[in-house]
């Protein structure tokens, strides 16, 4: 990857088990996704900022807005979140927050621009949340980019 390091997108207990080799639990057109997303707008993207939070107990990270879920997902958790077949755990989703630009900016540019090289991997968004989730899910007779609700 180009812009981001494994830490940042899988948690914390992955990390420290698999370190760089977190990575193989992805699909490679999500990873390519990511980078790419990052590289159209231009700016910073977050995925998980567990990392630079160790010195909060894991159990206040929720409350304080730490996240470790919003890439690579344990089925354990995506049960727990009552989305055992989410894209998530299978290594073809993240959610992230781009910096400067809201979601809903996020995803209408996205959506305009559907067809640019560096967005071309994109095939599902989630509407209407306030982060930027996105997959890259294989589509069957419906229009790229699409948009559904959680």
């Amino acid at each position: 990857m180009k812009y981001f390091k494994a830490y940042e997108l899988v948690d914390r207990e992955t990390f420290l088990r698999l370190g760089n080799d977190s990575f193989t639990l992805f699909d490679k057109d999500a990873l390519q996704a990511l980078d790419d997303l990052r590289e159209f707008f231009g700016v910073g993207v977050a995925v998980n900022n567990w990392y630079w939070h160790t010195d909060i107990p894991e159990e206040q990270w929720e409350e304080k807005g730490i996240f470790q879920w919003r890439g690579w997902r344990t089925l354990v958790k995506a049960r727990k979140l009552g989305a055992p077949r989410s894209a998530h755990a299978r290594g073809k989703a993240f959610d992230c927050d781009i910096k400067g630009v809201t979601a809903e900016d996020a995803r209408s540019r996205i959506i305009a621009n559907k067809n640019h090289p560096l967005l071309c991997r994109i095939t599902r968004m989630e509407s209407g949340v306030s982060w930027v989730h996105f997959d890259v899910i294989e589509l069957h007779g419906v229009e790229r980019i699409y948009l559904f609700k959680a």
